[in-house]
């Protein structure tokens, strides 16, 4: 169909992203998949909490 809207692959089989460092900070960075920032309609500027969990890491949005 010529006119289809693709539809976004939530939980596709290649979930991987490496570690990175920012060569202007130097600081550690983790490209996070686009499905998973739409999935919880974050944006740009949301505030996001990362919490060890054994060997795990939980990542949960900032409420006020």
């Amino acid at each position: 169909m010529e006119n289809e809207i693709p539809l976004m692959q939530k939980n596709p089989g290649k979930n991987f992203s490496t570690v990175e460092v920012d060569p202007v900070t130097g600081e550690y960075v983790v490209q996070v998949p686009e499905w998973i920032i739409s999935e919880f309609g974050w944006y740009e500027g949301t505030q996001l909490n990362l919490e060890v969990d054994g060997d795990s890491i939980l990542i949960t949005e900032l409420k006020d």
